[in-house]
């Protein structure tokens, strides 16, 4: 995967009343953190990172203050009413050290099991992958052409990436295909019909006691 360079400016206020300010400016408050270093706060150009969002890069190299380091785009945060980045965290890596993070699982092909009637559910989004910074992929694609009817894909069996190991739980369930169950007809005359009323027979003694009752 391509490092991407990213330009950033050091903060030193922070608190939400500072981050509206910011982003009213067209900046992005972020974090800078790990590999036991001080966390840095930054602040980002909202077009600038909105470029790099647009490549699907997860690695990228900040530069601020003269200083550049690698890191990740570990987190980013989204104001969803307004379709905009409130918040981005970022952490540093080594380009020799293996990381783990998760990548987004895209589908590939027509299932046959959906020609065939069935429903296709795609229960893993993303899948937890460790691998060196360089070999990160942008996404696993996953061909389920071939999924039949009442079939699925386990973590297991996804594509073997040169580099890439998977620490998902092998035997959770990527994307499945199953039948739809059809609720059972009720006869119209069963709806229409009244309720059985189950009428005991009194026994020796209890209806003379009845009536004694009602005279």
């Amino acid at each position: 995967m391509e490092i991407l360079d990213l330009k950033a400016e050091t903060r030193t206020t922070k608190g939400s009343k500072r981050a509206k300010k910011l982003r009213m400016s067209g900046q992005i408050p972020a974090m800078l953190y790990g590999h036991k270093q001080a966390n840095v706060m930054l602040c980002l150009k909202e077009s600038e990172f909105a470029r790099i969002l647009q490549t699907g890069a997860r690695m990228i190299r900040l530069a601020f203050d003269k200083n550049k380091e690698s890191a990740l785009i570990k987190e980013v945060q989204y104001d969803n009413l307004e379709d905009r980045v409130l918040h981005v965290d970022f952490s540093r890596i080594d380009l020799n050290e293996r990381v783990k993070l998760r990548v987004p699982v895209e589908l590939a092909g027509e299932s046959i099991g959906v020609k065939e009637g069935g429903v296709l559910t795609h229960v893993m989004k993303d899948v937890e992958i460790e691998c060196l910074p360089v070999a990160i992929p942008e996404k696993i694609k996953v061909n389920i052409s071939e999924l039949a009817l009442g079939k699925a894909i386990h973590v297991k069996e996804l594509p073997v990436l040169e580099g890439i190991q998977y620490t998902s739980d092998a035997e959770s369930v990527v994307v499945s295909v199953h039948q739809i169950m059809e609720k059972k007809a009720v006869p119209e005359e069963e709806l229409l019909a009244e309720p059985e009323v189950i009428v005991r027979k009194p026994k020796e003694g209890e209806e003379a006691a009845e009536l004694e009752k009602k005279a």
